[in-house]
């Protein structure tokens, strides 16, 4: 049996909180969802949030809470995730496709600057396989910034963990996230201003598009544990990257300084073929999927045009399984691969 490239990493003991939830007969949104934002705010330094049963919908909120409208325009990372094609097509937002630095994947401020005009509204930071994108040169341009740290739990700016400074933060908790839910998105704000206009932009909503409790029992102890993964993570990718130095590839750079980048999964950014690497991890017993396939950028043809950086990550860059229960018999046979690929 191959080796998959993403797999929840729960525990037994993480699914006693679920149990517990079970056994209280409340298991839709609750006042577990309510402590799982509380708390997930407050050690982001953020006023407080919901907790959305959607990607998409948690998008769409933010959009609705920045006063966007039809025809205004946003900038976001051609390799964002698809579901910001979705949310921005359903509101009729423009996005302002900026190129990324090909060394780390991550918005370049350079990029930004030149796309920028007086229309533009808002930037969406989206933190690619938890990488650190320069927020303070972003947040330079004196627009809105919303921080999506789904891939990026856990990331430093030198100064604060990644996403302390927008003015709205998305924290996606899906399966293959570093702290799971089982699916869901937290959206949080960072003021008390910020707040007011999220809850003004949700009271509409009906109760299935929250957070069930079921779901945010299991993402109150996966953010408590989240650290020791991120433990467990780290080693597993310095071993990765050693054996990864003994071939012709490399993985996205690590930020400079006291910036701390986390292992969301393995990158590898490919100086040939990748169909004929896949096979070859295949063959090995090791599955492989494309980094960034299935982004934001496949829905939007000039979004290549603007971003040769973007298109060559997006052509070039393949995910190897890295997960806390890999186990070491595992970690092994990967790094293998990884030392020979050819």
């Amino acid at each position: 049996m191959s080796i998959p490239v993403f797999k929840p990493s729960i525990k037994r003991r993480d699914m006693h909180s679920v149990l517990s939830c079970l056994v209280t007969d409340v298991i839709g949104p609750a006042v577990i969802a309510d402590d799982l934002v509380a708390t997930v705010a407050g050690e982001l330094g953020h006023e407080g949030g919901g907790a959305l049963r959607e990607y998409v919908r948690a998008i769409d909120l933010t959009i609705l809470a920045l006063g966007l409208k039809e025809g205004d325009r946003a900038v976001l990372s051609p390799l964002a995730p698809g579901a910001y094609r979705r949310a921005f097509e359903d509101r009729g937002i423009v996005p302002v496709f900026a190129d990324v630095k090909e060394e780390d994947a991550c918005l370049d401020p350079l990029s930004v600057a030149g796309r920028m005009t007086e229309d533009v509204r808002v930037i969406f930071v989206h933190a690619p396989l938890g990488r650190v994108p320069d927020m303070t040169a972003l947040a330079d341009f004196g627009v809105p910034i919303v921080g999506d740290i789904g891939e990026a739990l856990g990331a430093t700016d030198g100064n604060a963990e990644l996403g302390s400074a927008g003015r709205y933060v998305l924290l996606p908790m899906e399966t293959n996230g570093i702290a799971t839910s089982g699916g869901g998105t937290l959206v949080l704000a960072k003021d008390k201003p910020a707040l007011t206009a999220l809850n003004a932009a949700a009271e509409p909503l009906t109760g299935d598009a929250f957070l069930p409790d079921l779901n945010a029992s299991l993402g109150l102890v996966q953010w408590r544990e989240y650290p020791h993964a991120l433990e467990a993570r780290d080693i597993i990718a310095e071993v990765y990257r050693q054996a990864l130095m003994k071939g012709r590839h490399r993985t996205l750079a690590e930020p400079d300084g006291e910036a701390r980048a986390v292992p969301f999964s393995f990158p590898v950014v490919l100086s040939s073929g990748m169909n004929e690497v896949r096979k070859y991890a295949r063959k090995k017993g090791v599955e492989t999927v494309p980094a960034f396939f299935g982004g934001v950028m496949e829905g939007y043809p000039e979004a290549e045009e603007h971003c040769p950086g973007a298109k060559t990550l997006m052509m070039s860059t393949l995910l190897f399984p890295l997960y806390p229960t890999l186990g070491k018999k595992n970690v092994q046979l990967t790094a293998k691969v990884l030392s020979t690929l050819p």
